[in-house]
């Protein structure tokens, strides 16, 4: 398999914080069917994210200047990562940031107790132009048993889902195009960004 990812994230802090990694990767598409689609409402589907009108509102899948046909598993920077901070009991407004990187405090329970955690999907681009998410839903549901584990608030899956279709449409240009074989591989990581030593 060959990735390339850029970083995508979705932080919270309150003691807690949430990102996500973007890179676009090299496999085998996966176009969910009919059946396997059911609606959670305002127009975003569990097993498939549409992020149609890709090639008119928010550009076209592919049109990144890549190698297409040499991505690897390696990072690759994107347009732009989505961060969310959780704090006072709820989580803030998503953010799109574009430069890659995170400025967290030096006490920060992530890197004192490793209180984090991370999932990854991909967005899949398919030849009417529309870009897919395989079952984002699931991803939500993961994350949030992952960080009940070691103590993080729960992100609740419509927000999840949000922050995902927000940030692929930032980055459409960089989800592969249809045909390539590859994929936009998207990585949520929450992590405790806030300070809390003993």
């Amino acid at each position: 398999m060959r990735i390339s990812s850029a970083l995508l994230p979705l932080l919270a802090t309150s003691q807690t914080c949430l990102a996500f990694i973007l890179s676009p990767a090299s496999q085998q598409s996966l176009r969910p069917t009919q059946s396997q689609k059911f609606n959670l409402g305002h127009g975003i589907s569990s097993s498939s994210l549409s992020v149609s009108a890709a090639s008119t509102e928010v550009g076209a899948p592919g049109t990144a200047d890549l190698p297409w046909s040499e991505l690897g598993f390696e990072f690759r920077p994107t347009k732009s990562h989505l961060k969310m901070i959780y704090r006072d009991g709820k989580w803030e407004e998503a953010e799109l940031v574009e430069s890659p990187y995170i400025n967290i405090h030096i006490g920060a329970t992530a890197l004192h107790y490793g209180q984090s955690c991370f999932e990854g999907l991909k967005a899949f681009a398919h030849d009417d132009g529309s870009v897919y998410m395989f079952r984002p839903d699931e991803n939500a549901k993961r994350i949030n048993k992952s960080g009940a584990r070691v103590i993080m608030p729960e992100i609740p899956v419509a927000t999840f889902i949000q922050a995902c279709n927000d940030v692929v449409k930032d980055n459409i240009a960089y989800v592969p195009p249809y045909g390539s074989g590859g994929a936009l591989y998207l990585r949520p990581l929450l992590f405790g960004s806030g300070p809390r030593i003993g």
